[in-house]
């Protein structure tokens, strides 16, 4: 179905084509001080017509008829021809929108019969699950709920990183300097420190670095105490990733770690030297030691590789090591090849960092020439910082996500203690306001912009924050209590006895929200609908300022400005939850 604002979209567009026989329009917002709903450009049409842009707008809204549309008046602002809506028709369709849609409204079945797989998240085993996993795991949970309401399948795979040559470098370390006691006791941590040391060791012995190879290779060649030490590492990771997931809410629909490709490997590497994609070549080699010139052969490495300059790519895709061991690269062209397989997807997203740009656009050119046929895309985001600088494994340099969002519970309490509330109210109020506020404060940023971790911007409780937007939802429900405690008679809403400016306003910020979701779909920016909340709930305290809803003039008004609170709770609701952020019914 077509949402009341596509509607009028679509008839400017018809009009409009009609008038000039161009069939290319662009809707636009107008500014505040431009009394219109929706303003078209027609600087492009002038240049094709060579006529000056404004005469030409003055021209059209002279010409043109709006009989039977949603539409009521065109006007000229500059090079724009402005239209505005037409009240009675306009605020007939957004209810009758809402009450076709019931709780869906917003969503559509554009997807239908469409799967779309979202590779977010994706920690490494053995290391800490840091405030660094935090924007790949809320970015892509916040895509997955985004395109599953536009209708699409969606499988949620969490690509866990769990084989590469770092677990040789973990697995010597461990050989060197654990304690199985030690680590068993705190897991993670101290895994974390081990890692470290390896780093810290490595920069004055190179030769660990061969020995950590050397390991890896045990474990790729299915070595008894390689395998047996790998499993553990991997099961008391994935008890800590399980306990962070659940705190966040974040579910998947798949979880394949790269280890699951292994035995998959080897038709990849045979592929594409089959095709004459791949090579062997040199490298220089990261544990050449110093003062070694580049013919050295300590200082050079041989490796299977896939050449891409003819497709303006210069650095090659390395696929293969010269002691066949695989890399990144191999285990993610088998991923690509398995999703293939599976679910013959409309598209595949990766939800990782910016850094990662030209690498992806090296797997993605090189799964085309190998002939998986998918539509890969990348969708980059900005780095968390600490103050000092980008956060780094190997440095220790960590903070801990867990301890964020217990952090921010803890805060949440604090706010809630003069409360009347029970201490059970309390305890769940505090997890939906603090991981909520968490969630927000990244969300609501442009995805790639980096972001400076800061105790106090990530925890704000005003605002442009989450636990404004909750309390949004909270004090219409506390309305939509009060008025089911009163006597209305027999009256319905009636959306044409609206006529109060700040009515129509919250009324056509509410027809905006379908158009939003699409927004947000089309550009993987969850931000998009992070603002659109925050002017709907400032839409919504101006009506409730200078509008009554309990006390209005006649019983019908009263019925009807109270579903119109129903429907924003609604879509603040919905809004929130496309974010992953609950709504709690009290605060």
């Amino acid at each position: 179905m077509k949402y009341a604002l596509d509607t009028a979209h679509e008839q400017i567009q018809n009009i409009l084509e009609s008038a000039t026989g161009s069939s290319s329009f662009e809707m636009k917002t107008p500014p505040p001080n431009v009394e219109a709903d929706i303003a078209v450009p027609m600087f492009r049409l002038a240049k094709e017509k060579k006529e000056n842009p404004v005469a030409l707008a003055q021209r059209l809204a002279g010409e043109i008829s709006l009989e039977g549309t949603l539409l009521c008046d065109a006007t000229v602002t500059g090079g724009f021809l402005n239209f505005k809506l037409a009240t009675g028709p306009f605020l007939d369709r957004v209810f009758a929108d809402f009450s076709a849609r019931g709780e869906s409204f917003g969503g559509s079945e554009q997807g239908d019969g469409k799967t779309i797989v979202v590779d977010f998240s994706s920690p490494n085993i053995a290391k800490p699950f840091s405030v660094g996993h935090l924007r790949s795991t809320v970015i892509g949970h916040s895509i997955v709920k985004i395109y599953r309401f536009l209708g699409y399948t969606v499988v949620g795979d969490n690509h866990i990183g769990d084989w590469g040559t770092q677990f040789g470098k973990l697995m010597l370390a461990f050989e060197l300097w654990g304690d199985r006691e030690t680590v068993a006791a705190n897991p993670i941590r101290e895994l974390l420190d081990l890692y470290v040391r390896y780093h810290d060791e490595a920069e004055s012995d190179p030769a660990l670095d061969e020995q950590a190879r050397s390991w890896f290779r045990r474990l790729e060649e299915g070595d008894p105490k390689a395998r047996e030490t790998w499993r553990w590492f991997r099961e008391v990771s994935w008890e800590e990733f399980d306990r962070i997931y659940r705190l966040l809410g974040v579910e998947f629909e798949e979880v394949l770690g790269e280890s699951f490709y292994n035995d998959q490997l080897d038709q990849v590497v045979e592929q594409a030297f089959q095709s004459g994609l791949a090579e062997w070549g040199e490298i220089e080699a990261r544990g050449g030691k110093e003062g070694e010139g580049e013919d050295s052969p300590e200082a050079m490495e041989k490796v299977a590789l896939i050449h891409l300059r003819d497709h303006g790519i210069e650095t090659p895709l390395l696929i293969q090591k010269s002691d066949g061991t695989s890399l990144y690269a191999t285990r993610d062209l088998a991923t690509i090849r398995h999703r293939i397989e599976t679910w013959a997807p409309e598209a595949i997203i990766y939800v990782v960092g910016g850094e990662q740009k030209l690498y992806f656009q090296q797997v993605f050119k090189a799964a085309e020439l190998l002939g998986l046929e998918a539509n890969c895309v990348h969708v980059p985001f900005g780095l968390i910082r600490l103050p000092k600088g980008k956060m780094s494994t190997r440095k220790g340099r960590v903070i801990f996500l867990e301890d964020v969002l217990e952090e921010a519970v803890r805060r949440a309490e604090a706010v809630l203690e003069e409360r009347d509330l029970s201490d059970e109210e309390k305890t769940e109020i505090a997890r939906i306001v603090g991981i909520g506020a968490v969630k927000y404060a990244d969300l609501s940023q442009t995805r790639t912009k980096d972001v400076l971790f800061d105790w106090e911007k990530m925890l704000n409780m005003q605002g442009d924050s989450a636990p404004y937007l909750q309390y949004a939802y909270v004090r219409i429900q506390s309305i939509l209590r009060k008025a089911a405690g009163m006597p209305r008679g027999q009256a319905v809403s009636s959306p044409r006895s609206l006529g109060h400016p700040q009515e129509l306003t919250l009324v056509k910020t509410l027809a905006g929200f379908p158009g939003t979701v699409r927004a947000a779909a089309t550009g993987y920016t969850p931000h998009v609908i992070a603002g659109y909340l925050i002017s709907l709930a400032r839409d919504f305290s101006s009506f409730y300022n200078q509008v009554p809803v309990l006390k209005a003039e006649t019983p019908e008004l009263a019925a009807t400005r109270l579903e119109l609170c129903r429907r924003t709770a609604q879509v603040l609701e919905k809004g929130l939850d496309l974010l992953g952020i609950e709504c709690p019914e009290r605060m």
